[in-house]
């Protein structure tokens, strides 16, 4: 037995020394415990320990003999073990009944016979073989037979021809690592190519392997050999094993009551309507979906998935069908919104310990479980969404399919026709009249059989223990957003809509809150006041909005935002526009180079003057009286007049 100290050990592993001493010291891996002079504890490992690859590294270095068990992986005959009956296959089971016949009708055919033994048997066998020409038979095969029946040997009876290859393989064991480090891999190399690899790693590895065994030795035992579940992992990734081959939990019915959970999605319409402005587009549905019965309890019709648009839905189940106890939901941004539901896994660092408002599912008393991140089998309202656009979408003339393929041909015949388009209003009023009464009086279809021939709202109003209700008043307040905590400033608190700071003031939040840490309340249909309150969720007081563009653009949310969205549209456009005319009046240049440009141009088209008449006029100002320029003072005096009059006096002379 070849042992390896620690050192030697992490370095054929890849492993460093000190994750090597724990597994030792833990027991995670075999080795002998000794003591040397100084009294400290060190490790020895045996070789086999380690993987055929890693053994063979060893032995290459050291350049000893590789062993016969570690190049050919074949597995060491033994002794046949005692089966019973009932472990044998169907058809082994039926051939070993057959010789168990065939033996006992050879002894009473020997016992009636009149031949000898010898005699009786070759005739039976001659008959055996007309009579069953598909049985291999001779009377070597029939004594033995008839051996292994009387040793209670009954694998003895099949035909074993072939078995002892089985679990078998003539493919060296490093050649099979080498090979499975190439197939298990996220980029689903083809068997041929990492048989190819294979090879090539053998010929500066392990020559001394070569030949490789055929290819298809390789694909049989990739067939037989590899596990389906580490077969997926390994070349398809974690996601497609959890979604394919991982064991999940099952969700059972029987003991679930309505109201007890309802699941949230959004879900695109196959359906293709027109807006107010004449747009044409497919609308989106958020639902609310209870688990027991299969109905469809809040619905809202939305431009565009919100965490707004989840609350009306909430609301509008809340309002007819009670508070529901538990809410499913996947991690989108519209359920995880730190109001709404709360952040969930998506809190960030800088957030985790500072105070954040109730959210909105936990003032109604609603537990909230998200889904595992990328799980498809998280999404069982998808099947309801289904029958949404099987039983409702295909319904109207504008149906688009799910795809290209599933597009209707006359679509794009109907889309030229304004008439054939429903309308956006038309569109959510059908579908709010099918889900509620049709889809949920459709007979329930889900897993608890005692149900089935039930409509599934009889099914919800049987099984409906507790309605928690809340009046509309307390339901209004307990639905409201929120904001973030923030400090009472010189102009109130704000909202921030579409990027623009909302203010809401009055002189008695400045009077005595003015520095403090206050968080806002408000309804996004109206939001011409907010509610403060303090970080012990207490409240304060009702603040009006001190802001013209509430006024000017409504009290709505979303109609504020959607105006100031048009002024800043309006003004990047203008930019746009001003941009795009000054690039064209200029081009790449400046005005001042133009103007250089055009003066350089003009001083080379300039003549020198030629004047007939040359004239000096005098100013009228007093010479005295001009005044002395401002740091003239260093600089010589000229008498202007002394100059003139000897001016006057060269042109006479001339």
């Amino acid at each position: 037995m070849i042992y390896l100290n620690v050192k030697e050990y992490a370095e054929l592993s890849n492993m460093s020394e000190r994750h090597i001493r724990r597994l030792a010291a833990n027991g995670d891996v075999n080795c002998i415990t000794k003591t040397n002079s100084n009294n400290q504890i060190y490790y020895l490992i045996p070789l086999t320990e380690l993987s055929p690859t890693e053994q063979l590294k060893y032995y290459k270095s050291h350049s000893i003999a590789i062993p016969e068990a570690l190049l050919v992986g074949k597995k060491a005959k033994s002794q046949r073990p005692h089966k019973e009956f009932d472990e044998f296959t169907a058809a082994q089971r039926e051939e070993i009944a057959r010789w168990i016949r065939i033996i006992k009708a050879w002894d009473e055919y020997c016992a009636k016979s009149k031949l000898s033994k010898v005699n009786a048997t070759e005739k039976f066998i001659e008959l055996q073989k007309v009579a069953n020409p598909e049985i291999n038979i001779s009377k070597g095969i029939l004594y033995r037979k008839k051996a292994a029946l009387k040793a209670d040997d009954l694998a003895g009876l099949i035909d074993n021809r072939g078995s002892w290859k089985k679990g078998t393989s003539t493919i060296p064991d490093v050649a099979w690592d080498c090979f499975m480090s190439f197939y298990l891999d996220e980029a689903q190399h083809p068997i041929k190519a990492c048989y190819e690899y294979t090879e090539m790693w053998l010929k500066q590895e392990a020559p001394e392997l070569l030949p490789l065994p055929a290819y298809s030795a390789f694909y049989r035992k990739v067939q037989n050999d590899i596990p389906k579940p580490l077969e997926i992992m390994g070349r398809e990734g974690m996601k497609a094993f959890r979604d394919r081959c991982a064991p999940y939990i099952k969700r059972t019915y029987e003991g679930m009551v309505s109201n007890e959970w309802w699941i949230a999605d959004n879900h695109t319409f196959d359906v293709q309507t027109k807006g107010a402005d004449g747009s044409v587009h497919r609308l989106y549905l958020t639902a609310f979906f209870d688990a027991r019965s299969g109905i469809f309890t809040g619905c809202y019709v939305t431009s565009a998935p919100s965490s707004q648009a989840t609350l009306i839905a909430l609301r509008k189940g809340i309002m007819k069908y009670g508070i529901p106890e538990n809410i499913y939901v996947d991690n989108g941004r519209e359920f995880l919104t730190f109001d709404v539901g709360g952040l969930g896994h998506r809190t960030k660092k800088s957030q985790k310990g500072k105070f954040t408002p109730p959210p909105v599912f936990e003032r109604l008393g609603i537990k909230m479980t998200n889904a595992l991140v990328r799980n498809a089998k998280a999404k069982i309202i998808e099947r309801r969404f289904r029958d949404v656009k099987d039983r409702l979408s295909r319904l109207f003339p504008t149906y688009t399919g799910g795809n290209v393929v599933e597009r209707p041909e006359r679509l794009k015949f109907v889309l030229k026709d304004d008439d054939k388009i429903p309308t956006d209003e038309e569109f959510t009023n059908a579908v709010e009249d099918i889900l509620t009464y049709y889809m949920n009086e459709k007979p329930y279809s889900g897993a608890v059989n005692s149900d089935s021939g039930k409509t599934r709202m009889q099914v919800y109003r049987e099984q409906l223990k507790e309605k928690r209700i809340a009046s509309e008043l307390d339901l209004n307040l307990m639905l409201m957003r929120s904001t973030r905590s923030q400090k009472v400033g010189r102009r109130g608190v704000h909202l921030t809509i579409a990027g623009e700071k909302i203010d809401y003031y009055n002189d008695e939040l400045i009077l005595n809150y003015f520095g403090k840490d206050m968080y806002c309340r408000y309804d996004p249909e109206d939001i011409s006041t907010v509610r403060v309150y303090d970080l012990q969720d207490n409240y304060i007081m009702t603040v009006p909005v001190d802001n013209d563009a509430v006024l000017a653009y409504g009290s709505s949310k979303d109609a504020v935002a959607k105006a100031l969205r048009k002024v800043k549209s309006f003004e990047k456009l203008t930019k746009q526009e001003l941009k795009a005319t000054q690039i064209t009046a200029l081009g790449k240049k400046t005005a001042l180079e133009l103007v250089l440009a055009t003066a350089e141009e003009n001083k080379l088209k300039s003549d020198e003057l030629s004047p007939k008449i040359i004239s000096v006029h005098r100013a009228d100002e007093d010479p005295a009286e001009i005044k002395q320029a401002v740091g003239q003072n260093n600089i010589v005096k000229i008498d202007k007049a002394k100059m003139i009059r000897n001016l006057e006096e060269r042109q006479r002379e001339e």
